[in-house]
């Protein structure tokens, strides 16, 4: 799957896992307040724990307690009576179903559909972290080649993030790294890294967008800061930063967002 579908796929699998949650919420609602009349239950008070607390736990409560006593229709008047009752408490007639066995009942389709769209929702989920591992797994598979034409960008291979991210998406293709994010909180960064070969010939090109600022581009190797660029201030783009304060080996890069917002944007060497 290519960088470019797995955002995709990613965006897909959350609507399909709302809409099968909501379809999942509404079918089962529905057969709650239908099951439950015919046992002798408050069918709005089950619909409420549904839609309030959760239509799993509402579902497991009702199936271990709300389901003691099954009501029949009389045969006189058609009002719902316990099955255990001898007479009728409306009419008075005598229960003909009465020490009878219950009528064995088919699963309901509302009942049916709950089960499948719960599935559904499920599935979406595990698909959907499934495609998110993929894009990070594709996010950090840079090819390291050196001595070519450019040298290629790839993804560093773990690093630690306290600060939250919305929108937050980034790929290494054909050696460049792209990036985007909508927001985060101050202090935020991504990170990748480069083998560098020949300092002197080589050039850091940056090619960022973003309202606000700053946006940090960290040059860094074995350890220690070796330049750091504000991108948001540049009053071109791309921005060109020589090499040749670094020595040849691998390079750290690190982009600190401190306030910028609506980001997007590519890296590479040349």
């Amino acid at each position: 799957m290519t960088a470019t579908a797995l955002p995709i796929v990613f965006f897909l699998m959350i609507f399909l896992c709302m809409a099968s949650s909501l379809a999942f919420l509404v079918l089962l609602a529905i057969w709650l307040y239908r099951d439950a009349k015919l046992h002798g239950q408050d069918p709005v008070l089950w619909v409420l724990i549904c839609i309030f607390a959760s239509p799993i736990i509402a579902l497991i409560l009702y199936l271990a307690f709300g389901r003691k006593q099954t009501m029949l229709p009389c045969q006189s008047c058609q009002q719902p009576i316990p099955h255990t009752a001898q007479y009728c408490e409306h009419c008075g007639a005598a229960n003909s179903q009465y020490d009878q066995p219950l009528p064995r009942r088919k699963m309901n389709g509302f009942l049916k559909g709950a089960i499948a769209t719960g599935a559904v929702s499920l599935l979406s989920v595990v698909f959907m972290f499934v495609a998110l591992f993929a894009f990070a797994m594709n996010a950090g598979g840079g090819s390291q080649v050196t001595g070519s034409a450019s040298v290629p960008i790839r993804g560093a291979s773990f690093t630690v993030n306290s600060g939250w991210a919305l929108v937050s998406a980034e790929n290494h293709s054909e050696g460049v790294w792209n990036f985007s994010l909508s927001k985060s909180s101050n202090g935020y960064h991504m990170d990748s890294t480069f083998t560098l070969d020949d300092p002197d010939a080589r050039t850091l090109m940056a090619n960022a967008e973003c309202t606000g600022g700053p946006l940090l581009l960290n040059i860094s190797q074995d350890g220690q800061l070796v330049e750091s660029i504000d991108l948001s201030r540049a009053e071109t783009q791309p921005v060109a930063i020589p090499l040749d304060g670094c020595a040849a080996g691998q390079v750290d890069l690190q982009l600190v967002n401190e306030g910028a917002t609506d980001i997007s944007g590519s890296i590479w060497v040349e």
